[in-house]
Order: C-alpha cells, then structure tokens, then sequence
C-alpha cells in the first residue's frame, strides 16, 4: 500500500503522505495548498481506511486557479 500511494503521488509537490503514527493535522495544512494522507488497515474488518487533511478555503476556486496558472507558467 505504501508503495501505491508513494509512486501515485510522486509527482504531486503538494501531497503529503504520513507514515507511520502520524495522523493528518489541519494544524499542518491551513492556509496551504498540502494535503496530509494516511492510512491504516483495519485489523477487524480488513479494511483500508483513508485520513486527510486540507484547507478548503485554500483549495477553493481560488487556490485552484493559483495552481492553473503556476502549472501554465
């Protein structure tokens, strides 16, 4: 699983995938364009489950016309 997300997201500068005890922190991510992921296997169901974090307010329309335009330039 870590070398899933690891290789999916290499390419992305804005990702932050926590490994470990870590989990993600609003702390960590407000007033930014990161995003914090982790994850953990549930050892009862054997399910995956997901943990984010972001700023939404950042990644509005706002922060997403910012990155369009630092992507064109």
């Amino acid at each position: 699983i870590v070398a899933l997300y690891r290789s999916h997201y290499a390419g992305a500068p804005f990702v932050r995938l926590l490994e470990g005890a870590s989990l993600p922190d609003t702390k960590r991510v407000t007033q930014t364009n990161f995003i914090e992921i982790a994850f953990r296997i549930d050892p009862r169901t054997g399910r995956l489950l997901v943990f984010s974090a972001e700023d939404n307010l950042v990644k509005g329309a706002s922060g997403q016309a910012i990155q369009c335009f630092n992507l064109c330039y």
